[in-house]
């Protein structure tokens, strides 16, 4: 219900100074150096039951399971330090240490579990010990371009503290294709059919395995849309709502409690909510900067399987692939 391998020919070779049959260049010339990947590219990489398989037979295969992927993080790489150097400014090793702690941090553990935790995300996503290091060194190198740009509002800190301290609803929801089901639904509710029997029947969202139970959903939280969060602010525990237009759909809410808020003082937590709402504003802007980079950027990909998967992903971030 909730609205983120030695691929040798990417880029064009330099040819200063070491072009063949220059007497004056001490540089390997380009054909050597052409047969040596070439000869590399047929080297095996692998023997299963004695009989060789070669980057070659492989690549095809790499490039169409992750390789746009990598590829688009190489190519952010890249974007990110040219943007440094042009800025004069400089990634320490310290602000790339502060990423990997926030990373800890945002696990929301004790420091032995966070570090579990770290390791078990790591090995889902693919993030060894060559991509890992390059997602700390991207962040940290994107968050440094933006950090002039991040102004933390008071009306910013409040919405912070209401989202982490304020009431919350419990709440289930049956989302549905057209006003007739909509109604339909809501019709065998009222005369006493179970709300939760009615979810698993009739909903299309996700929801519906757990009888439409969301997760506690704050008034001001931005990933449930508004007319959500709107439609349960009217109604009072056991409620249900009259059909709720959402995008395509319609949906039918029934409140089912409202969880109280924390009596903690604002002032009390002023700097743990500062610190929130400048990361938030730090990654809406770093997510805008990537965009703009990639726009902006000048890629030649010389191999059509990595083109393809390129396309896609490049599309994906910008937010125009087909889901």
């Amino acid at each position: 219900m909730r609205t983120h391998p030695p691929i040798w020919m990417l880029f064009a070779l330099s040819l200063i100074g070491c072009q063949a049959g220059d007497p004056t260049s001490t540089k390997t010339p380009l054909t050597t150096k052409v047969k040596g990947a070439a000869a590399q590219a047929q080297t095996p990489v692998a023997l299963v039951g004695g009989r060789p398989i070669g980057w070659q037979t492989l690549r095809p295969f790499v490039i169409e399971a992750g390789g746009g992927q990598a590829f688009m993080e190489l190519v952010v790489g890249r974007l990110v330090d040219q943007r440094l150097a042009d800025r004069g400014l400089t990634l320490t090793d310290q602000l790339i240490d502060a990423e990997r702690t926030s990373f800890l941090a945002g696990l929301d553990a004790d420091a032995d579990q966070a570090q579990r935790l770290m390791n078990e995300v790591r090995r889902r996503r693919g993030l060894g010990r060559h991509r890992f290091p390059l997602l700390l060194r991207r962040n940290a190198g994107l968050r440094l371009l933006v950090q002039d740009q991040v102004r933390v509002s008071e009306p910013a800190i409040h919405e912070a503290y209401e989202f982490r301290y304020g009431p919350k609803y419990e709440a289930r929801i049956i989302v549905i294709d057209t006003l007739a089901v909509a109604d339909e639904v809501i019709r065998k509710a009222g005369q006493g059919e179970s709300f939760i029997d009615l979810a698993v029947r009739y909903s299309t969202d996700s929801s519906r395995a757990q009888g439409g139970l969301l997760p506690l959903v704050s008034p001001v939280d931005p990933t449930f849309p508004q007319a959500v969060r709107s439609a349960l602010a009217q109604l009072q525990p056991g409620q249900i709502s009259d059909p709720v237009v959402l995008e395509g759909n319609f949906a039918v809410l029934k409140l089912e409690r409202i969880v109280e808020g924390s009596k903690v003082a604002s002032d009390d937590v002023r700097d743990e909510l500062e610190a929130a709402v400048r990361r938030r504003e730090e990654q809406v802007l770093m997510q805008q900067l990537l965009r703009t980079m990639l726009r902006e950027a000048e890629v030649i990909v010389m191999d059509s399987d990595l083109q393809q998967r390129w396309d896609y992903q490049r599309e994906l971030l910008m937010g125009d692939a087909e889901q």
